[in-house]
């Protein structure tokens, strides 16, 4: 008797052979955007400032450094950072960093400071080249005639560092003075450099 074809149990389908296993698809996208990317003509990466970055700000103060232990006494700049461009906050870094003090190594180098410890700035205005610049009563105390004199040109250095300061005008708490201390140093009106680097 001959045999039914496709008789008995139902056969199972045949897997399909002869694709392109998982492996080779992956390679083939990534060949794609390999060659898509060089059409372009540049490949992705992280943004670069353009050109060399800016120097950080940096204001000059003004110290004193006294000849022979305790003789003729000059003025010495250096260097402070500061945040800010602006001509006021230029002048208002600067004032904070002359209020502040030598560091402790410009100290082992012979710079100090006359303005007194706990001196403060309450406020700097620069209006028509004059920089008013406000300090606490504790500017105008202790020293002699020289302190006195280190201290206003150590003040006037250091402020009038831009060109939109060409003088210095001090008051105290708000109040214009006529003069600092005993010694009778005035300051009534706005100073300016003079033409040579005051010595005292």
């Amino acid at each position: 008797m001959p045999k039914r074809r496709g008789g008995g149990a139902s056969r199972r389908p045949r897997r399909r052979r002869g694709g392109p296993p998982w492996w080779l698809l992956g390679a083939v996208v990534a060949a794609a955007a390999v060659v898509a990317v060089a059409r372009l003509g540049h490949a992705p990466g992280p943004l670069r400032y353009p050109g060399p970055r800016p120097p950080a700000a940096s204001v000059d103060v003004y110290f004193v450094r006294y000849a022979n232990s305790g003789g003729e006494g000059t003025l010495v700049s250096v260097r402070r950072p500061a945040t800010g461009r602006s001509a006021d906050a230029r002048v208002a870094a600067a004032l904070r960093a002359l209020l502040a003090g030598p560091s402790p190594e410009e100290r082992r180098q012979g710079l100090v400071s006359e303005v007194p410890i706990g001196t403060g700035l309450r406020s700097v205005q620069l209006r028509g080249g004059v920089a008013t610049v406000d300090l606490t009563p504790a500017f105008a105390q202790g020293g002699g005639s020289a302190s006195m004199l280190a201290r206003v040109w150590q003040l006037v250095y250091t402020a009038t560092q831009v060109p939109e300061a060409r003088a210095v005008q001090i008051t105290l708490d708000g109040r214009r003075v006529a003069a600092l201390g005993g010694e009778g140093v005035m300051v009534d009106r706005p100073i300016a450099r003079p033409a040579s680097v005051p010595t005292f």
